[in-house]
């Protein structure tokens, strides 16, 4: 059985677009100089920071400036607003979230593959985990409809991934008959809550050995979900 390896992710920027978040229509803003990128920086992280205190709700634009040592005149010519400031805030977490989704599995055996990838996505989202946390309650209390859109679509982007994969076994005959959309939706939805759950609820960071238990736990449970493929009878 071959090693999971979806096809290359949308961009962020192409989801973000999808999702409403961005215009594509809008001029380029205009590249910063290098004092400009260093408060641009600054302001990211001390967003981070805040969001991730705070919540996504609660978060003022003055708690982020203050934070920063800057004056609001520098968080505005940067950032619209708080929305634009916690998308800049999502953008590393998620890049690398999807690059782990997406990676090759340097392990030989379907099994071990499985386990990897997944370890490897659980260690993503624990970096950034507070911020990732946080994206699902914009989705749901945020008056900007974006961000719902931002989180189903990067649903969809991964389960899609897995959708394809799951084709490409049963066109090789490596797995049986079954309802391939149902079990790429079951798998995403379980990784999901697990990586939700375990790591980005936690009040403190889980240690790594727990986060490997738990990669592991998904690839085994991502093997065993595999449906058999079908053996012709011998004939008599």
């Amino acid at each position: 059985m071959a090693t999971q390896n979806p096809a290359t992710p949308r961009s962020l920027d192409d989801v973000y677009t999808d999702a409403g978040l961005i215009d594509p229509a809008a001029p380029a803003p205009k590249r910063p100089n290098r004092r400009g990128e260093l408060t641009r920086e600054r302001i990211v992280q001390a967003a981070i920071e805040c969001f991730s205190e705070y919540g996504y709700t609660r978060t003022r634009v003055s708690d982020i400036t203050h934070r920063a040592k800057t004056a609001q005149g520098n968080f505005y010519r940067h950032f619209t607003d708080l929305d634009d400031v916690f998308l800049a805030a999502m953008h590393t977490g998620l890049l690398e979230l999807s690059e782990a989704t997406s990676r090759k599995a340097t392990t030989s055996g379907e099994l071990e593959a499985l386990i990897e990838v997944n370890i490897t996505y659980l260690h993503a989202y624990s970096r950034h985990r507070h911020i990732l946390r946080l994206l699902r309650e914009a989705a749901a209390a945020s008056a900007n409809e974006g961000f719902q859109q931002l989180w189903l679509k990067l649903r969809e982007d991964f389960i899609s991934r897995t959708r394809r994969w799951l084709q490409k076994l049963h066109d090789r005959g490596e797995i049986g008959e079954t309802d391939l959309d149902l079990l790429a939706e079951s798998l995403g939805c379980m990784t999901e809550q697990m990586a939700y759950v375990h790591v980005g609820l936690p009040a403190s960071t889980p240690k790594r050995e727990r986060i490997d238990e738990l990669g592991r736990a998904l690839g085994e449970v991502w093997f065993r979900a595999l449906p058999p493929p079908v053996t012709a009878p011998e004939n008599r």
